[in-house]
């Protein structure tokens, strides 16, 4: 049986890769990129104040360590990526930037089933990411995985529309980053925004065959992990500031939700942040029961445990900072269930 096998988010964890924040770069705000945060266009990248990438970087080692050794004693095995020097130039065509970094697996890599799938990202700086994972990703191919990546992206300024909504993907080529999706055993959630356009949905839909629905959302700006988790078939964490029972997912309607609203401010280290306080509610599941969250989501944990989940807190001081919290940094390559309908 290939080492790659996971349907949910939800199903019990048994091997996950864990993103490293080693030699993060912070790339020139080309238009990909304040395409992507939604910049103005005479944004100029500011420099961090002296030590303060590099203290960030090292408290976020930090707490990515803790949260090994937390899923270590849960049985799980962790694996990491290879060191990759950050900052080498990209260059493609008319464009050029250099790489960012390789702390969020979960944005490049999409497992579904057997499969892991590299995704056609729509910022450039982030061409290369999946290039730290290549070992693991040789690795998983050996022991019988399938190993499939998207048609490479040649990203030209017309791929970056900004409209009256807000800034859109043009349809011009398969885009998506694999964060914006939501698993649920044979069915699969697509948020079209700015970083998925309906191109991506529907190369996915026909790589995956009569086997898996791709739905269609369009419930955020972006990835999804910061305003919906399936916790367990039939119960939901919901973001109560964008989302309302309306606008759930249709197929969703019925299901038990959990309302979040108060997520803690951890702030940032860096001259902006790269997300909202949102990034409190990103969370990784071990699996139906036990849920790991950010040591100061105090809220969440107790709205958790109210549930009869067990909130397991750990230490997590920089997802505005660099833009991704637990499950953003994270990869579950192997979880406990079968393909199945869970809706």
């Amino acid at each position: 049986m290939s080492s790659v096998r996971s349907f949910t988010d939800f199903g019990t964890l048994r091997e996950i890769v864990v993103g490293s924040p080693a030699g993060f770069h912070i790339p020139d705000a080309d238009l990909s990129l304040r395409h992507f945060f939604g910049l103005p266009a005479d944004h100029v990248e500011p420099l961090p104040a002296a030590g303060a990438l590099e203290r960030a970087v090292e408290e976020t080692e930090e707490d990515l360590q803790a949260l090994s050794e937390t899923l270590g004693r849960l049985g799980v095995t962790v694996r990491r990526p290879d060191p990759f020097e950050q900052g080498r130039p990209l260059s493609l065509l008319d464009w050029s930037t250099t790489a960012n970094h390789a702390l969020m697996p979960r944005d490049c890599l999409l497992v579904v089933g057997e499969r892991i799938i590299e995704a056609p990202m729509a910022v450039r700086a982030r061409y290369a990411e999946t290039f730290p994972f290549r070992t693991l990703l040789r690795e998983y191919f050996a022991s019988g995985a399938t190993w499939v990546a998207a048609p490479r992206p040649q990203l030209p300024d017309s791929t970056y529309e900004f409209t009256e909504d807000g800034p859109v993907l043009a349809e011009s080529e398969p885009l998506f980053d694999a964060a914006n999706l939501l698993r649920c055993g044979s069915d699969l959630f697509f948020n079209v925004s700015n970083t998925g356009n309906r191109m991506g949905a529907e190369w996915l839909r026909r790589l995956l065959g009569s086997e898996y629905t791709v739905h269609e959302i369009s419930i955020c700006d972006d990835h999804i992990g910061t305003t919906l988790h399936i916790l367990r078939p039939g119960v939901l964490l919901a973001n109560a500031g964008r989302l309302t029972p309306d606008t759930l997912p249709e197929q969703f309607q019925g299901w038990k939700v959990l309302w979040f609203d108060e997520p803690e401010d951890d702030g940032f280290a860096l001259t902006w942040p790269r997300a909202s306080t949102w990034i409190g509610m990103n969370i990784l599941a071990y699996d139906e029961q036990t849920i790991i969250v950010p040591a100061r989501q105090e809220g969440l944990a107790r709205l958790l445990e109210k549930e009869g989940f067990t909130a397991v807190p750990v230490p997590f001081r920089h997802g505005r900072t660099f833009g991704g919290g637990f499950h953003c940094c994270t990869l579950d390559v192997r979880r406990d269930g079968s393909l199945t309908s869970y809706l």
